[in-house]
């Protein structure tokens, strides 16, 4: 394998409404499997149609693949598109309500919309359980009883990928166990391994209804396992894909964010693939950096010798494959 099929573990962010140089010449070398959209990329949905139309060419020519090109469009709070894009409701007001049928048909009109500029994956739905003084879920959140949110998600999903949109349930195992914001600090929660139950709820209907990524929290759980979830087997293979049975994308929520500072970024990338995630996220968000190309090919290089064997990042790379050979293409 070479550093073209390693950067495809890669989702990474764009600096502004068009590509810049530093960033043509990084995604010829090093092609990432995915693209996240931030609103400072969104401004103008005809613009983002010309950038996401530029990326695709660029990846169709250099790996013959299509891009996942992602955006958290949840609708209420987290919205990326705004000007001149339709209005869809927030997971607070549509929980509100519980109607299975208008949840799905919110979502698939979201999906047509998303996909008419490109947009072939939502990082959505939300499938945690509210908690009051939560600092990052307000109006984001379905609800706070299992049952309510599981009906949600699965109709979030339905809608979103009838229409040909990729849904990643987010955030696994469930960020409504904690008030802290993982944007700035490693939220801990002190549950027990059977106080968990109910927050995977959620994520076992969003993967009985396909889903086909999920979204790893930046959560420490110290009776469960002494590793943050990113960077832990226990809960990216022995919770995520024997126990509840998935076999989509894993991705990280953001490894720009606070709660994984200290180390340098592309050894957290690389220790995230080795505990179990298929794909690193950089969003180059919260700390902007002009020319990607210098930490994409660390990144590579230190997964190249983190796996000797290819087997094991194969499986990886054919699993992303998948998504955007199948569903996306």
């Amino acid at each position: 394998m070479t550093d073209k099929d390693f950067s495809q573990l890669l989702m990474i962010g764009v600096a502004g409404e068009e590509l810049s140089a530093f960033e043509r010449s990084a995604f010829r070398r090093y092609p990432p499997g995915g693209v996240i959209l931030f609103a400072r990329n969104c401004l103008d949905p005809e613009k983002t149609a010309v950038l996401i139309s530029e990326l695709q060419d660029l990846s169709r020519t250099v790996t013959g693949r299509s891009l996942i090109i992602a955006v958290d469009q949840e609708g209420g709070p987290v919205t990326r598109l705004k000007a001149g894009f339709p209005h869809f409701p927030g997971a607070a007001a549509l929980g509100a309500e519980n109607d299975l049928e208008k949840t799905r048909k919110s979502a698939e009109n979201l999906a047509a919309a998303l996909a008419s500029i490109g947009i072939n994956c939502n990082l959505a739905p939300v499938a945690d359980l509210y908690r009051a003084p939560s600092r990052v879920l307000h109006d984001r959140c379905f609800g706070s009883d299992p049952e309510l949110v599981s009906g949600q998600v699965k109709a979030f999903i339905g809608g979103l990928q009838s229409r040909g949109v990729a849904a990643c349930v987010k955030h696994f195992p469930g960020h409504g166990c904690v008030v802290e914001d993982s944007h700035k600090e490693l939220p801990v929660a002190d549950l027990s391994r059977p106080a968990l139950e109910r927050h995977l709820k959620p994520f076992r209907a969003a993967i009985a209804a396909g889903v086909r990524l999920m979204m790893a929290a930046h959560i420490k759980f110290p009776a469960i396992d002494a590793l943050s979830v990113p960077f832990s087997p226990l809960f990216l293979r022995d919770i995520a894909r024997l126990e509840l049975g998935f076999d989509g994308v894993l991705i990280s929520d953001d490894l720009d964010m606070a709660a994984v500072s200290g180390r340098p970024l592309a050894q957290v990338m690389v220790d995230g693939l080795k505990a179990g995630l298929d794909m690193a996220l950089w969003g180059r968000n919260l700390k902007p950096v002009v020319d990607p190309e210098p930490l994409i090919s660390d990144f590579c290089q230190q997964l190249a010798l983190s796996f000797p064997h290819s087997d094991a990042i194969r499986v990886k790379i054919d699993r992303v494959n998948r998504l955007r050979e199948g569903f996306l293409s």
